[in-house]
C-alpha cells in the first residue's frame, strides 16, 4: 500500500467521523500542551493510548466506541506514562547529536502508542524497541506519507498553523491505517 491508500481509507473513516476525531484532537493537544508541564507529562501517554484504541477502532470497523479514549487510563497507566518519558529523553538525546538523528529515531518509535494501544500490559522498552522493529525499513514510507500532505500543510501555513486542527484528524488516520499496514508485514 501507498500513501494514496493510507489517504483514500482515512477518508472513508472521516466521512462519518471527522467531527468526533476533531474534538479527540483538540483535547489530546490540550493535554499534551498543557501550561502545568507535570500535567502534561503525566496525562499525555495514558492520553495517547486511549486516542489510538479510539483511532485503530475507527480504522477496523468503521465504527466508534468512545469508551476506548478512556482505556489508556486503565491497568498499566504508569508504564504508559514511563513510556512518554522514556520516549522524549531518547527522541531529545538523540536530536542532541544533530537534528536528523533526532528526526530518524522520533520516526522509529512512532508507533509505539498503537503497538501500546493493541498491547497494553507491554514494558514500556519493549513497546519502544517492537516499533524500532517495526519501522525498520518502514521509515521512508512514512515520511512519504506526511510529504504527501505537503499541500495541506502550505495552507496551514496561510492560516498561521489554525488550519492544522482541521487537518489533524485526517493525517492521524492516515497514519493510523498505516500502522494496520505495517502490522501485516511484520
Amino acid at each position: 500500500m501507498n500513501s494514496q491508500d493510507f489517504k483514500l481509507k482515512a477518508k472513508f473513516n472521516l466521512k462519518t467521523y471527522y467531527w468526533n476525531l476533531f474534538v479527540v484532537g483538540i483535547i489530546l493537544i490540550a493535554i499534551m500542551t498543557s501550561s502545568a508541564a507535570l500535567v502534561g507529562l503525566v496525562l499525555t501517554g495514558p492520553a495517547m493510548v486511549g486516542v489510538n484504541q479510539y483511532r485503530l477502532h475507527i480504522a477496523r470497523t468503521n465504527t466508534e466506541d468512545t469508551n476506548l479514549l478512556v482505556s489508556g487510563f486503565k491497568g498499566n497507566v504508569i508504564n504508559h506514562i514511563i513510556t512518554f518519558v522514556l520516549m522524549s529523553i531518547f527522541i531529545f538525546l538523540w536530536t542532541l547529536l544533530l537534528i536528523i538523528p533526532g528526526i530518524i529515531k522520533t520516526f522509529s518509535y512512532s508507533m509505539t502508542f498503537f503497538i501500546l494501544a493493541d498491547n497494553p500490559d507491554l514494558e514500556p522498552q519493549e513497546a519502544i524497541k517492537r516499533s524500532r522493529e517495526m519501522m525498520h525499513g518502514h521509515k521512508w514510507r512514512l515520511f512519504k506519507l506526511y510529504l504527501s500532505f505537503i499541500g495541506w500543510y502550505l495552507l496551514v501555513l496561510l492560516t498561521f498553523g489554525v488550519g492544522m486542527i482541521f487537518l489533524d484528524p485526517y493525517i492521524n488516520l492516515s497514519v493510523t491505517h498505516f500502522y494496520e499496514d505495517l502490522k501485516t508485514r511484520t
